[in-house]
């Protein structure tokens, strides 16, 4: 079983210090986007994984404390070799859009990947999957491994439009989750689907913006009702003279503590 790393060289520099360095299999670019060589992301084999992974935890561990983006994307465990995973990976990258043309699918992003297991299908997993076995990516609990779903992978990656739609909110719903953490709050697996929900919720209410991820952050915290309760209905109201975030930045714990008792009523 050997062991791969993809790096995001624009996010900083690896540098393992005094352990050996690794073998650089070349630049991860799709062959539906040649366009994008020189910006995308590195494919290393770690050959040396006694010595090279500590190195690696240590830089993947600074940059979460940090809160910066990481240059340690996924660790990946593979029987296939150097050329058949770089053509997959490579595949993967680019996804075609429900029109024409591609764009560019940062699957192996740990804020992307983390959440690829609700947004898309097993089967659809699968394919990202391909070659590889066991994919890692680094989190608060340290390395957290993901196993190839055991079905057999879709045929070609074609997310409906609603998947389309959860894909492109994903940077929204890290940013809800990082202010949930910042508040003390816990987050759990079930937290990033919730989230999803009240942004598609509150889009329908037509926010937008700072709007839209304060009414996110609320319904998780409150009840994913919180927007039936009056008080609420009022604040979103069309044609207040004040945002939404502005309004209800003005109520107190007591007014949320008592929005929250009722809205088990809005069920």
């Amino acid at each position: 079983m050997d062991q791969y790393l993809i790096v995001e060289p624009d996010n900083g520099l690896v540098d393992l210090g005094t352990a050996p360095r690794m073998y650089e299999v070349g630049e991860i670019v799709p062959a539906a986007m040649p366009e994008l060589k020189g910006v995308m992301p590195m494919l290393y084999a770690v050959e040396h994984p006694e010595q090279q992974l500590p190195a690696i935890e240590t830089i993947a561990a600074r940059d979460l404390q940090e809160g910066l983006a990481p240059r340690v994307c996924a660790l990946l465990e593979t029987d296939a070799s150097a050329d058949a995973l770089m053509r997959h990976v490579s595949g993967m990258l680019a996804l075609p859009r429900e029109s024409e043309g591609h764009s560019v699918f940062r699957f192996y992003d740990p804020r992307v990947f983390r959440n690829l297991g609700w947004v898309l299908r097993p089967e659809q997993l699968s394919l990202v999957f391909g070659p590889v076995l066991r994919w890692r990516y680094f989190s608060d609990s340290g390395w957290l491994t993901v196993e190839r779903p055991a079905v057999a992978p879709a045929q070609r990656l074609s997310p409906s439009t609603d998947q389309w739609a959860s894909l492109r909110r994903l940077h929204l719903i890290e940013q809800a989750l990082q202010s949930i953490r910042n508040a003390g709050e816990p987050v759990d697996e079930r937290t990033p689907r919730q989230l999803d929900a009240l942004f598609t919720k509150g889009a329908r209410y037509r926010l937008a913006g700072e709007d839209l991820t304060v009414f996110a952050v609320q319904g998780s915290l409150v009840s994913p009702n919180f927007d039936r309760h009056p008080k609420v209905a009022a604040a979103l109201q069309p044609g207040q003279t004040s945002s939404y975030s502005e309004i209800t930045a003005l109520w107190t714990d007591e007014n949320w503590a008592q929005i929250a008792q009722e809205a088990a009523l809005y069920a």
